[in-house]
């Protein structure tokens, strides 16, 4: 059955709504841990996942993943010092499969502002990635995630690990698999930024096989950092999913058909006045942000981030077919 969309607030664009059912029907629609291909119930299971790593109440977080049957949970930055957040959750028997989850940007954490405005390309690793991004990663990885990952392959050394996140959290995700060391690892990300240039870009496609970017009718958040012309960077990653206006999905679409879906959305939202104001989208976030008090609903393309319409959009789509 279809699910009514979130209200459209600036308090579910930053937060899960209090009443969502993680995993609902997760008995009939089950993961399947070895999809050699897109699966449609994996990417509705972690969109779910991204959306549950913004709640900051960790026994909630447990009930939800111990209720869709992870045997294992483990808490990514748990440390009051610790800015970036997340989990890793485990599955066993037959056809064990993990799932790491970062968490998007907290508005409450003004580090998390910092690590998304923080867009100064840096040179490491052989590639040209979004600063702000890898430093965050660096507070987890070497300390938290690999460790929680080489333990769980230490006991399941053929088990797949899916990487996953919303926002922030996706960029975090697709870092992650580039820091990877074994194979098996797709990832699905919800509403992401650009991270890096075309060799990331390229070695994250090639290890992972599997890359799917779900975007919902051009969210603002997809779109930046801008790619920079006459430089290989920033380019995104992976297999576009896009969600248009009307909550249909499409592989891989044509620009001038997001560019339309995106002119009709705003305008029957926005006004066809606001149209003006996302040619540059990185400025026009700076500014919105500067520019308080937030009344609602949040602009067209802003809203269209919001997490949990991204999981409902999936859900809808999938189930309907």
């Amino acid at each position: 059955m279809p699910k009514p969309l979130p209200a459209d607030t600036w308090q579910n664009l930053f937060y899960p709504p209090p009443d969502y059912k993680y995993f609902e029907n997760a008995d009939q629609f089950d993961f399947e841990p070895n999809a050699n291909g897109f699966s449609w119930k994996n990417a509705w299971w972690l969109a779910d996942a991204a959306l549950l790593a913004y709640v900051k109440d960790w026994n909630a977080v447990v009930q939800n993943l111990t209720r869709a049957r992870f045997d294992t949970t483990k808490q990514i930055g748990a440390g009051a010092d610790k800015h970036t957040k997340g989990f890793f959750a485990s599955r066993s028997g037959s056809m064990p499969f993990a799932v790491v989850a970062f968490r998007g940007t907290d508005k409450d954490d003004p580090k998390n502002s910092e690590t998304d405005a923080n867009t100064v390309p840096l040179h490491r690793d052989g590639y040209i990635l979004h600063t702000g991004f890898a430093l965050a990663l660096d507070e987890v990885w070497d300390s938290e995630v690999k460790p929680m990952v080489a333990d769980f392959l230490k006991a399941f050394p053929n088990a797949w690990v899916y990487f996953t996140g919303h926002s922030l959290g996706a960029a975090l995700a697709t870092l992650a698999v580039s820091r990877f060391s074994g194979s098996n690892c797709p990832l699905y990300t919800i509403g992401s930024p650009r991270v890096g240039d075309v060799k990331f870009v390229n070695d994250v496609q090639h290890k992972a096989k599997l890359v799917f970017r779900f975007v919902n009718s051009q969210d603002i958040v997809t779109q930046v950092p801008p790619e920079v012309l006459l430089e290989p960077y920033f380019r995104h990653v992976g297999e576009e999913k896009y969600i248009d206006r009307t909550g249909k999905i499409h592989d891989n679409p044509l620009e001038a058909v997001k560019l339309a879906d995106m002119a009709e959305g705003i305008i029957a939202h926005d006004g066809a006045n606001a149209i003006i104001h996302v040619k540059d989208p990185l400025h026009w976030l700076a500014n919105l942000w500067k520019n308080p008090p937030y009344i609602d609903p949040p602009p067209y393309l802003l809203g269209n981030h919001t997490p949990a319409r991204y999981s409902i959009r999936i859900w809808n789509f999938y189930s309907g077919h």
